[in-house]
């Protein structure tokens, strides 16, 4: 391991423990609260406020002030020299007419102006995700530190702009406010086209599951596993761009379908714990009783997305990018773990259960940063422009 590797690993530990830091001092707000008094906001807004943007600043500042990292860095810069002169590309309409007005208001090709656009935009949407939607915004920004999802922002910049408003659209998807829903996916699909299969999955997620339906969904996966070489062929025929590509690999991870499983286990275990100590009859039905609970739909919403999240990294692990399809329901785990971990009444086994995830997630992070200089990942040894005497200029 070279120097600027380690050294690159302190730096981003030592970012995700400030920010982690700073997300703890955060105090959630009790239901009617009031943020303001005589005209003035109350210390307690105030704080909050101030730690939010100084989260807010530090990674932005990182992420805007980056050279040269991520697995395709260089790979924009050239799509981005093609549309500003014309040339044929395949992005989507809103990253070209983006970089369109950034190079003309600019003056000339300063992609570091449209990589600091989307790093701003992809870090608002997740920020105010966990503000308005998560029982926990510290664990819910933990998690999102822990899984490196911050750090893969500096990758495939258009999709996790996407996946940042995907993950906001989900307070529409439950509230059934469908119109409001379907904007945004919208406005995500101008950057990354394939954030619209989120539209009928996400609808799909919020209806109850019967376990029947459950298993002929699992028998129906494992079936389409079996004629994955048809499948295959199918999906060449609609994604021609993806033959004789790396792609055809598959985009399964085995180390993060095993998360997801953990994930579900959890879910399924504290249904079952939380069901059993609240059931007073014998005869009572579980399900009956979990639905009398006003968070219930939302913590099965994203029970159903993990299960999706699951299946879809291995029984469809053959298919082209598969994990950028799974990140969509997978993500759903930065809101479903806090909201578990707040609903478990006994203090001994909340405290044990914390501990548990910390240690796994804290884990998991430490293994994506040993191998976060591979080849397509591309995100060490951490460089910035600021220290570049040189700029990559296209001709």
């Amino acid at each position: 391991m070279t120097a600027d590797r380690i050294c690159s690993i302190l730096f981003y530990l030592f970012i995700t423990a400030v920010t982690c830091k700073m997300a703890c001092q955060i105090q959630p707000y009790q239901i009617g609260e009031s943020l303001w008094i005589c005209g003035q906001r109350t210390r307690k807004s105030f704080r909050n406020r101030l730690y939010l943007a100084g989260i807010f600043l530090v990674l932005f500042l990182i992420s805007a002030f980056r050279f040269g990292i991520g697995n395709d860095y260089w790979q924009y810069t050239q799509t981005a020299h093609e549309v500003y002169v014309g040339g044929y590309v395949v992005t989507e309409v809103g990253f070209n007419w983006l970089v369109k007005l950034v190079y003309l208001l600019s003056g000339g090709e300063y992609y570091e102006f449209v990589f600091a656009i989307f790093a701003f935009a992809t870090l608002f949407f997740f920020l105010k995700s966990f503000t308005e939607q998560s029982v926990s915004f510290s664990q819910s920004f933990f998690l999102f530190m822990a899984l490196g999802l911050y750090f893969q922002t500096f990758n495939t910049v258009r999709y996790y702009l996407a996946l940042s408003i995907a993950l906001f659209s989900m307070r529409y998807a439950l509230e059934k406010d469908w119109l409001k829903f379907v904007f945004w996916v919208g406005i995500a699909a101008l950057f990354h086209k394939s954030v619209l299969l989120v539209i009928p999955v996400y609808w799909i997620a919020s209806l109850d599951w019967k376990k029947w339906q459950i298993v002929a969904g699992l028998v129906a996966s494992a079936v389409c596993y079996m004629g994955r070489g048809v499948l295959l062929k199918l999906a060449l025929v609609l994604y021609p761009s993806y033959k004789n590509t790396i792609y055809l690999a598959g985009g399964g991870s085995w180390f993060g379908n095993l998360r997801i499983l953990i994930v579900i286990a959890f879910y399924v275990w504290f249904l079952h714990t939380r069901a059993f100590a609240q059931r007073e009859h014998r005869n009572f039905p579980l399900n009956t009783l979990l639905e009398t609970q006003s968070w219930y739909r939302e913590l099965r919403f994203y029970g159903h997305l993990n299960l999706l999240a699951f299946v879809t990294g291995t029984f469809f692990s053959f298919l082209p990018v598969v994990t950028r399809l799974s990140y969509y329901f997978g993500v759903s785990q930065l809101f479903l773990l806090p909201l578990i971990l707040r609903q478990i009444q006994d203090v001994k086994i909340q405290k044990k259960a914390k501990a548990v995830l910390f240690v796994v997630y804290l884990a998991s992070f430490l293994i994506f940063l040993l191998q976060a200089h591979r080849e397509g990942v591309g995100l060490l040894p951490y460089r910035s422009w600021l220290f570049e005497t040189q700029r990559y200029i296209h001709k």
